[in-house]
Parts: structure tokens; sequence; C-alpha cells
């Protein structure tokens, strides 16, 4: 009998670990639910109390690492409408890029002179000096938003206590192009900063000429490209539901 022993706890074992096992593969969402509301839907699974321990602690880290950039986990939002304000700055970066890229789009055909390539490259530095276009206040605002997936996620609600839990691929490609974006906008301001160095050393009224030997603007193209690009993917990753709501909002307040 003694010997059977530890055969039948090895055997309880692999029962217990399978239904284990089967309970986190039910709770798991599929790749298909990448861009959908099911995402956002309250977690039957999590435990209140162990998951405020989890935020508790994890803020504490992310304080100290990541230096206040990163939205508290205790702020998580409990229902649709806060996703959809959640998503305002967001939608409010992608209007700012959309519009510096018609600027600058549009120059061959509507602008001549030194004053008026000055006027349009002020403009592009205005809306760049936005505070949303500020590193950390960027990245709090996406995060604010995508890392409220990593909270509502049941495989992952409390199984890090301590943190360190890997994103989700809809959350890894989120934080990759919020990345490139934040990178393409403060390029974009160093080329901004550079040309309108480049059009002061013309003369007054000076006819501009764009490409060749005159003035180039293929990095700004490029990085405007880049950018507007950037949050059209970013924006394939929001639950329709969500980005629906969202822009009636924002459209409603422009």
């Amino acid at each position: 009998d003694d010997q059977d022993a530890p055969s039948l706890t090895n055997e309880r074992r692999r029962v217990l670990f399978q239904c284990a096992t089967s309970l986190l593969a039910a709770a798991v969402p599929s790749a298909a639910q990448a861009a959908s509301s099911e995402l956002f839907k309250p977690n039957p699974l999590t435990n209140t109390a162990l998951e405020k321990i989890r935020i508790w602690n994890q803020d504490e880290v992310d304080n100290i690492k990541y230096g206040g950039e990163l939205e508290s986990g205790s702020a998580k939002p409990g229902a649709f409408e806060q996703y959809v304000d959640l998503l305002q700055p967001i939608l409010g970066v992608k209007s700012d890029l959309d519009t510096i890229n018609e600027l600058i789009s549009g120059t061959d055909k509507q602008l001549t002179t030194k004053e008026e390539y000055i006027a349009m490259f002020e403009q592009v530095n205005e809306i760049l000096s936005h505070e949303i276009f500020v590193k950390i206040q960027f990245k709090k605002a996406f995060n604010a938003f995508a890392d409220n997936i990593y909270y509502s996620d049941p495989d992952r609600a409390n199984l890090y206590l301590g943190g360190g839990a890997v994103p989700q691929s809809t959350q890894t490609l989120a934080y990759l192009l919020r990345n490139d974006v934040l990178t393409t906008t403060e390029d974009m301001r160093a080329e901004t900063t550079y040309l309108l160095k480049e059009l002061n050393k013309k003369s007054a009224g000076e006819t501009i000429v764009v490409g060749g030997d005159g003035l180039d603007l293929d990095e700004m193209r490029k990085f405007t490209k880049i950018g507007t690009e950037g949050m059209v993917k970013y924006l394939a990753l929001v639950p329709p539901e969500e980005l629906e709501a969202a822009m009636s909002k924002f459209n409603a307040t422009r």
C-alpha cells in the first residue's frame, strides 16, 4: 500500500492539473477576439481582493520603472462609456497628424514664397507643441487605453500578482505602433526646426523651389506618411463598437 501512495498522489496531481488547464484554456480569448468588444466584458474569474493586491503592487513597480507614464490599474474603467473617453486623446493625435499630412502634401500647389512656407511650418510646430505630444503624456494616453485590455483579460487577472505577465499579441502590437508614431512625431518636430532654419536663410519674398537643389521635403513627407498610417493601424486594433462611439463623440466636439 505504501508503494502505491506516490502513484496515487501523482495521479491526483495530474487530474487537478488537467482540470486547472482546462479552466484556463476556456478563459483565454481567441485571436479572432483581438478587435472585439468581448475584451471589455466584466471578468467573472477575477477575484476582486487579489486583483487589488496585484494592481497596488504593479502600480508601485511601474511608477519606479517608468516614471509615472503608465496609467494606474486602480483607475481602470468599468463601463463602455469610459473606454470611449479614453480614446478621445488618441483620436486627437490622429486628427493632428492628419492635419499635418494635409499641410505638407499640399505645399507644391498652394505655397510659393518663403513667408508662406514659414507660416505653414510654424503651424506644424504649433500642432506638435500640443501637450499630448510630450513624450510622457503621449505614452500615458495610449497606455491608459491599451493597458486596460490587460487588466480585463481573465487569463492574466490573478496569475501574476507580482506583475510581469507577457502582454497578449494585440497589446504588443498596440505598444509597437504607439512607439513608432511617437518616434515619428519627434522626428517630425526636429525636421520642422531644421526646415524653418533653412527657410530663414532665404531672402524676403523669395520663391521657394521644392526638390532638386531647392527645399528638400522628402524626409518630412516620409514622416507624415508613417505617422498617419501608424494611427490607422493602431485604431484598427480597437473594438469596432468602442471606436464607432468614440469617433462620434470626438466629431461632435470638433
